[in-house]
């Protein structure tokens, strides 16, 4: 074989390794930023059970001695079932985020978010089906909004490093919807 044909086959070989080295790289940016919009869904949807969670909360605690009365004796109460919706909700994020495929970078993000959809599914579900009269209330009561705030602020600020990490621009989302 003559010498070009050598030099040709050698550089067309680092060439395409180059290439494909490359190709690598940028396919796995485009799968990381993928799950990371995945991500930021769910995000928004656990922002979105936290809030249903203390927008009941905050009807109850304006609801005159009536309202309380049926919400505690009555467990199909709109209150009541509101409180279910929630935390059912919350209880399929959580899973869905403790069982997503992801990079090794977005596991802790997402554990995170799976730990604040949780808290809100066990803080909704603190008044059953099964409570009635006192016990409904003293569920309600014990409802820790606190904690709530405390474990959707930890997760969305590491979603905004994340994001800022990725070049990725976080109202992209609006209302569960992508806008791209």
């Amino acid at each position: 074989m003559p010498d070009w044909a050598t030099i040709a086959l050698y550089a067309g070989v680092v060439i395409l390794t180059i290439a494909s080295v490359g190709g690598g790289i940028l396919g796995w940016r485009a799968y990381t930023r993928r799950k990371l919009l995945g991500l930021l869904v769910r995000a928004e949807a656990v922002d979105a059970v936290g809030r249903g969670l203390a927008d009941v909360m905050a009807r109850l605690a304006e609801a005159d001695d009536e309202a309380l009365a049926e919400f505690a004796s009555d467990p199909q109460s709109s209150e009541r079932r509101a409180l279910h919706e929630v935390a059912t909700r919350a209880s399929i994020l959580a899973d869905e985020l403790d069982r997503m495929p992801l990079p090794r970078g977005l596991i802790v993000l997402a554990e995170e978010l799976g730990d604040a959809a949780y808290v809100v599914a066990r803080e909704a579900a603190r008044v059953d089906d099964e409570s009635t009269g006192a016990e409904a209330l003293d569920g309600l009561a014990a409802i820790d909004l606190m904690a709530v705030r405390g474990y959707t602020k930890r997760a969305r600020r590491s979603l905004t490093e994340a994001c800022d990490a990725m070049g990725l621009d976080e109202t992209a989302v609006y209302g569960g919807g992508l806008y791209l």
